[in-house]
């Protein structure tokens, strides 16, 4: 299904608000079990288990939830700042919706790592490339810009703004390489 239909369905659900905030929840807890499979079935296994970033799998969820929480507001915001005129349930939607796409994708590339790591890795790359072109659709369509290049354009500040805000918090946490909690 092409993305521009596949954001206006996810946004005609029209659920309530706190359906959403639920669904982002779980799909925050299912990235963190499918990155821990990835993790141990990687063959760089050694190099995730020696690495000082070292937290529960509690603690990765809550970062990941966070993230999340942020990137639907960042990607509200941001397009609405540029002219646009998404709401907080349809950019719910959109970004629930991706992130279950990007979870399957995630899936087939963990059956691929038993098969192929390399394969798995080009994977990998196509994955991001694909989810990053739908995910300009998703926007262009959220915030009604007909435009691919503004769409882009609040993906990459909202992207950016949500690393900026997640990094701070998480320094007023004290969670970071040299430190953290379990």
């Amino acid at each position: 299904m092409e993305p521009t239909k596949m954001a206006q369905k996810a946004i005609d659900l029209n659920l309530p608000r706190e359906a959403f905030w639920t669904a982002l929840a779980l799909v925050a807890v299912l990235n963190v079990i499918l990155l821990a499979a990835l993790q141990m079935l990687s063959p760089a296994r050694i190099a995730f288990e020696q690495q000082a970033f070292s937290l529960s799998p509690f603690a990765y969820v809550a970062i990941v939830g966070i993230f999340l929480a942020l990137f639907v507001l960042g990607t509200l915001y941001t397009g609405k700042f540029i002219g646009g005129t998404g709401t907080l349930a349809g950019t719910l939607s959109i970004v629930v919706w991706f992130q279950s796409i990007s979870l399957t994708l995630e899936a087939i590339q963990l059956v691929l790592v038993l098969l192929s790591p390399a394969i798995a890795s080009i994977f990998g790359m196509l994955s991001l490339g694909a989810l990053a072109w739908c995910f300009v659709h998703f926007i262009n369509v959220l915030h009604g810009f007909n435009s691919l290049g503004k769409a882009a354009v609040t993906g990459v500040l909202a992207l950016i703004g949500t690393a900026m805000v997640a990094g701070l918090i998480m320094a007023i946490l004290g969670l970071g390489p040299a430190g953290g909690f379990a």
